[in-house]
């Protein structure tokens, strides 16, 4: 026997039946559907002749089921059923909504919002709301979906996933540079003015990331030394001709092209930490931070 063809006028009368096999009612069907009575009346008759069988007995006050009714019911109520319950998932699924971000400050002005029109453009229902910060996000307190975080990667109770390395080196102005004698000669660092980010990485205290890269390279520090809560701040202070600052190497690559800072000891070491998106473990599946994961590793790939 051939199988029914599942046309629009077919699906159309099995969804009317469904909702007069629901309420046993071609008045209240009629109401549902925003069609006429007659038109509700119509649609069942024709699925009967279609399938040639009988579904309702028609009585004068009420309707009844026949047992090709109740068996098509069953089967059309569960057809439907899983149908309403996978488009809720695909909606689900969809990126829409606001979308709230914590980034370090300078991580966004340097990196992120030059390539954020990019995610807005592909997510047009998406609303960003980027917000900077040094310090950690308190989840469970604050309405922040999700954060990048300059850090080990083990946060208690969040996924965590690392997005990229990054490498540091002291830079300042070509004119700093000659004035101090700085190019190769990482012993007159002890001369100059250090300009430091105040806060490099959660927890950590002014002097921590030149501390590193000395350190790393068996350089002893006495400079004078000045602060900035931002790492673009000493940055800009450094390619003003006030000092030497620690550039990161995602940080300051526009500055070298410019010509407006330079790296007199060309001696980057890898930075003890990375850059990592967070979020709650519960949100997971969240469509939006699924989307913005991937758009993030697909924009470091293109990097």
């Amino acid at each position: 026997m051939k199988l029914p063809e599942l046309s629009a006028s077919l699906l159309a009368g099995l969804h009317c039946f469904s909702i007069v096999a629901e309420t046993m009612s071609f008045t209240r069907a009629a109401e549902q559907l925003h069609l006429t009575q007659s038109a509700v009346s119509h649609r069942i008759k024709k699925l009967e002749q279609r399938l040639d069988v009988s579904l309702f007995l028609r009585r004068p006050r009420h309707l009844a089921l026949t047992n090709e009714g109740e068996q098509l019911k069953q089967v059309v109520t569960e057809q439907f059923s899983a149908i309403s319950v996978k488009l809720l998932e695909l909606n689900r699924a969809k990126p829409f909504g606001d979308f709230i971000i914590s980034a370090p400050p300078t991580f966004a002005q340097r990196w992120l919002v030059p390539r954020l029109s990019q995610f807005a453009n592909t997510f047009p229902d998406v609303t960003l709301h980027l917000r900077t910060r040094n310090d950690l996000v308190d989840f469970k307190a604050e309405a922040f979906d999700c954060a990048i975080y300059f850090g080990h990667g083990r946060y208690s109770g969040l996924e965590s996933h690392r997005l990229m390395d990054d490498a540091i080196v002291p830079v300042c102005s070509p004119e700093y540079a000659i004035l101090h004698g700085l190019y190769d000669n990482p012993h007159k660092l002890a001369q100059c003015q250090l300009l430091h980010d105040a806060a490099p990485w959660a927890s950590a205290s002014l002097s921590d990331e030149w501390l590193y890269w000395a350190n790393s390279n068996g350089i002893e520090l006495n400079g004078t030394n000045h602060s900035f809560d931002r790492a673009d701040l000493a940055l800009e202070a450094a390619a003003s001709g006030m000092g030497v600052a620690i550039g990161r190497v995602t940080y300051i690559q526009d500055h070298l092209a410019s010509g407006r800072l330079v790296m007199p000891i060309d001696q980057p070491v890898k930075s003890p930490y990375s850059f990592f998106l967070v979020y709650r473990e519960e949100h997971q599946g969240n469509a939006k931070i699924v989307a913005f994961r991937q758009w993030l590793l697909n924009q470091l790939g293109n990097s």
